[in-house]
């Protein structure tokens, strides 16, 4: 008895500990995209001696500076509208911000990625218009000999019709991945906001395309 006893007390004092430790970082917002398009970058990191911070919109890499809490920051900007990858550099090493829960699908390098917003609704952005479906799927690679996993964009009511559509395949390049297209490049929203503005339109049937259901 007294050994679950002890168990149990050790059990929840973990868990005070754990709950503690989630709260601590989920009370840090990073990034945050001010009003006048400047950036705050936030990292909580009480035991580093250097920390900086590496973006697409800067040449190089810029120094963050800590609080008395442990927590770095820095204010950059204002940047031009567009999507950004960024990351952390933790005394040499270099770290996603673990506070943005978007990163950058890539097999190397782990960077986050940070999104300015315009004065207007960029082609990229969620808009409110029809959308369409992201499906994860595997193939078998004859070249590779092995399972092989696929992302598939249909369009707004592709399952509600009998349309038969175009194939376009998209092959992502060096090291990203699958996921690379529509994370990163927000190809599902654009073809979405195109349909929806009448400036894409089915592709006709003619040879050389090859046409699924």
């Amino acid at each position: 008895m007294r050994s679950i006893i002890l168990s149990v007390v050790v059990l929840f004092s973990f868990l005070i500990v754990f709950a503690s430790a989630v709260a601590q970082v989920s009370a840090i917002e990073s990034p945050v995209v001010h009003p006048d398009r400047t950036v705050t970058f936030t990292l909580k990191a009480p035991n580093a001696k250097k920390v900086e911070i590496s973006t697409q919109f800067i040449k190089g890499s810029q120094s963050l500076l800590m609080d008395q809490s442990g927590v770095w920051s820095i204010t950059l900007g204002p940047v031009d509208p567009n999507i950004y990858s960024y990351n952390f550099i933790v005394d040499g090493v270099s770290v996603a911000d673990p506070n943005n829960i978007h990163i950058f699908p890539n097999e190397h390098f782990k960077s986050s990625l940070l999104d300015v917003p315009g004065d207007y609704p960029a082609i990229y952005s969620v808009q409110n218009v029809p959308h369409g479906q992201i499906s994860y799927c595997t193939y078998n690679s004859k070249t590779l000999n092995a399972m092989r996993p696929l992302l598939v964009y249909t369009p707004p009511g592709y399952n509600k019709n009998s349309n038969k559509y175009p194939v376009f395949y998209l092959i992502s390049g060096t090291t990203d991945t699958e996921e690379t297209w529509f994370k990163v490049g927000k190809v599902n929203f654009i073809l979405d906001n195109l349909l929806a503005q009448k400036k894409a339109v089915p592709i006709p049937k003619r040879p050389g395309l090859r046409w699924e259901k």
